[in-house]
């Protein structure tokens, strides 16, 4: 329905253009017979002579204030098209192209009023698309790929729209890339949320089958099986929290205060939490911290955030076969803002995951990953809280060596 306006819209747009062409040669001779008017009235005329001069002049500037208006109504029109995100043409009906809007030029390295169609837009498809319109006398639409300026996936249609005695094509260039990236994100989201219930279901139902089915004896055997399921079950309870929880950050949903609070509040409160964890996988944690150092946010969001950080790098050093097991959290004043800095000495991150490393349900190491309990949640939900706080989250690791993950953010205050 809309590119049905838009298409009468541009027609209409395009048959102003061509009448303002028209009236305006016809303007340019009333103009000239304006001046012969004007050098006839230096002789003297009779009264009804005088009459029609000043009707006819009457008639001249009626005319230049419609001409007035027609252009100020193309030029609007015009505007209105040039601005437009999308990319429209108009093209005749021998595939020449007799108007292209800002965002159609765009997508040719040269000028294309004036080529046609298959020269002027760099993608063959379009001219066999154009053909097959015009041979069927039928509107055509598709799906294209257009390499220049970038690669962009655009929806294509392409219009005919009968004139009095002529037919013009109406070629819409829609730039869908974005919605195929979310097409594409949404059904990897589906299968990795089917996959990552999956394997703890599965593990449940084998390991309550055997129980159910066979009479064992061996308690440490019947201990050990009962086991296994209470972990699977705690995993998918974890990740089911943090799905949802994911889904409220990004959606707005999830309750969010802003107050006043210190880093080192935080800090502390998460210390008492990671310690023992830290200390029964014989990984040392040393804190440098800055006291005084305020950010407007939520206190138990930046502790899940910090808990998020800690609680990685502390999986991933204790992991480490060699070398020390050393994490190392800086809390500092910089440049008006709170700078967090977590470091560890685990295994890292090699460089083609870096860019990777925000994303739902990506994992480095994901047999590794699972062992340890991990969601792939974890950095993705980091990566909002800190957002909503109006921060920013980065990272530099070395494969082998370790990983520092670094966030940003707006400095409230200092006190000394």
């Amino acid at each position: 329905m809309l590119y049905a306006v838009l298409a009468t819209v541009a027609v209409i747009a395009f048959l102003f253009a061509i009448l303002f062409r028209h009236e305006r040669q016809k303007n340019e001779r009333l103009e000239a017979a304006k001046r012969r008017f004007a050098d006839l009235v230096e002789v003297p005329r009779s009264a009804e002579f005088i009459f029609i001069y000043k009707k006819v002049q009457q008639l001249i500037s009626r005319i230049e204030e419609d001409m007035s208006s027609l252009n100020s109504r193309i030029e609007y029109l015009v505007t209105i098209f040039d601005n437009l995100s999308d990319a429209f043409l108009i093209v005749a009906e021998d595939g020449k192209i007799e108007y292209a809007n800002k965002a159609a030029q765009e997508l040719s390295s040269k000028q294309i009023v004036g080529r046609k169609i298959s020269e002027g837009i760099d993608n063959y498809y379009i001219g066999d698309l154009f053909e097959d319109s015009v041979r069927t006398q039928e509107s055509q639409e598709s799906e294209i790929t257009i390499y220049y300026p970038k690669r962009t996936i655009r929806e294509c249609k392409i219009m005919r729209v009968p004139l009095k005695d002529d037919v013009r094509y109406l070629i819409l260039l829609r730039d869908i890339t974005k919605e195929k990236e979310v097409e594409a994100m949404r059904r990897d989201f589906v299968a990795n949320v089917s996959h990552e219930l999956r394997t703890p279901l599965t593990s449940i139902h084998g390991y309550a089958e055997t129980l159910a089915e066979d009479d064992l004896e061996d308690k440490e055997t019947v201990y050990r099986f009962l086991s296994i399921i209470e972990n699977e079950s705690a995993r998918m309870t974890r990740l089911i929290n943090d799905l949802l929880d994911l889904e409220k950050l990004e959606s707005g949903e999830a309750p969010f205060s802003k107050e006043d609070v210190e880093l080192g509040e935080v800090v502390k409160y998460v210390m008492r939490i990671v310690e023992p964890l830290a200390s029964e996988k014989d990984v040392s944690v040393n804190v440098d911290m800055e006291e005084g150092i305020f950010v407007e946010g939520d206190f138990d969001r930046l502790v899940q955030l910090l808990l998020n950080l800690i609680d990685n790098a502390v999986k991933y050093t204790s992991a480490k076969e060699h070398g020390p097991r050393e994490i190392w959290l800086r809390a500092y004043a910089h440049n008006n803002y709170a700078m967090i800095e977590v470091e560890d000495t685990g295994v890292g991150i090699p460089e083609d995951s870096l860019k990777h490393i925000f994303e739902r349900f990506y994992r480095v190491d994901k047999a590794r990953s699972r062992k340890m309990g991990g969601t792939g949640l974890g950095l993705a939900i980091t990566r909002f809280i800190v957002e909503k706080h109006g921060g920013t989250i980065s990272l530099d690791s070395e494969y082998g060596t370790g990983t520092i993950l670094k966030v940003r953010l707006p400095l409230k205050k200092v006190f000394e």
